[in-house]
């Protein structure tokens, strides 16, 4: 048997190889028509195609190894496919920064709105993909199953950890586009494109409610996973109750300002994306606390019915008791 069959992650190699290569088309067409022709955004470019040329050599030489079993075990499942997997994240990673960024001109123009598809969406995909590679090789080697411990550890772990991190991206996003419209480091961003004081402010109101996503989501997913091994928290439930609540409003505010018309969100970009994930996840939490709170609920008055009515009974066997008794005294005198 291959080890193409045999290999858990071959099917991510594979979907990691053909994002490489739309992605490294689609950013040679981009900086053949970008009009960002400054030093530092030419520079940027530059590292942009390097960064993906790397990932698609890379993944190429591991998709090729895969079908030649003797040189595949010298790879496949050891650390050097883990360093391979480390530094396409790493530079896949700085690849999504440089291309989601106004003053490059890239995937976005200088409104922030997305000019290639092919570019922004199949940059994040492969992201996506080489995470996935990353927990995959976790899981084979070290045994340590990531997604299912975020799933069975505690309840509603998973969503405070997405929403930690797409609190940072929504942080991370809000202050991008405030440092590159409305700091004084705009380089390549011209006079026309500096922001107004509405646009300035609706980008700090993203940067706090990201930091406000993140730091409470750091918080209750470290008492979470401190519970399993010191017992239980009584206030837990109640702080997740409060903080989701908060989020949900807090996120409701924000998607209604950073997202509308003169919202720096308004257009596709990842503060949109982010603004809106940020409140769907703050949703999700919200429904699954008062869900949980309805079900205690239920069982509660379930059973204090269930005593009332055992107490009813017993004061029923009293009654009749009662009656029993002062029949046998009434015979017992007549007698």
């Amino acid at each position: 048997m291959s080890p193409a069959s045999t290999s858990p992650r071959f099917g991510y190699w594979v979907a990691f190889f053909i994002l490489s290569v739309v992605t490294l088309g689609a950013l040679i067409e981009a900086r053949a028509h970008t009009d960002r022709l400054s030093p530092a955004a030419q520079t940027n470019q530059n590292y942009a195609v390097a960064c993906c040329v790397i990932l698609f050599v890379l993944s190429l030489m591991v998709v090729f190894l895969h079908t030649r079993p003797l040189l595949s075990s010298l790879i496949l499942g050891t650390k050097i496919e883990g360093g391979i997997i480390f530094v396409l994240l790493t530079f896949w990673s700085a690849l999504v920064a440089i291309v989601s960024d106004t003053r490059h001109g890239l995937a976005t123009d200088s409104s922030g709105s997305i000019s290639n598809g092919n570019l922004y969406y199949f940059s994040w995909a492969g992201l996506a993909v080489g995470v996935a590679l990353m927990l995959s090789f976790i899981r084979s080697v070290w045994g340590i199953d990531v997604t299912a411990e975020l799933r069975n550890r505690a309840k509603r772990l998973r969503y405070w950890v997405w929403l930690g991190i797409i609190g940072l991206i929504q942080m991370g996003s809000s202050a991008r586009l405030f440092d590159n419209h409305c700091g004084l480091s705009n380089n390549g961003l011209g006079e026309g494109e500096m922001g107004s004081i509405k646009f300035c402010r609706r980008c700090q109101l993203g940067i706090v409610l990201g930091v406000l996503s993140a730091v409470a989501s750091m918080v209750v997913a470290g008492v979470k996973m401190g519970v399993t091994s010191s017992g239980k928290v009584p206030w837990l439930f109640t702080t997740e109750m409060v903080l989701s609540g908060v989020m949900v409003a807090s996120q409701a505010i924000g998607v209604a300002f950073l997202t509308s018309q003169e919202g720096p969100g308004a257009p596709l970009n990842n503060l949109f994306y982010s603004s809106w994930g940020s409140f769907a996840v703050g949703l999700v939490l919200a429904a699954s606390c008062v869900e949980d709170w309805s079900a205690a609920s239920g069982t509660v008055r379930a059973g204090a019915s269930e005593k009332d009515s055992v107490l009813g009974v017993e004061g029923e066997k009293d009654s009749v008791l009662g009656v029993e008794g002062e029949r046998l005294e009434f015979s017992e005198g007549i007698c």
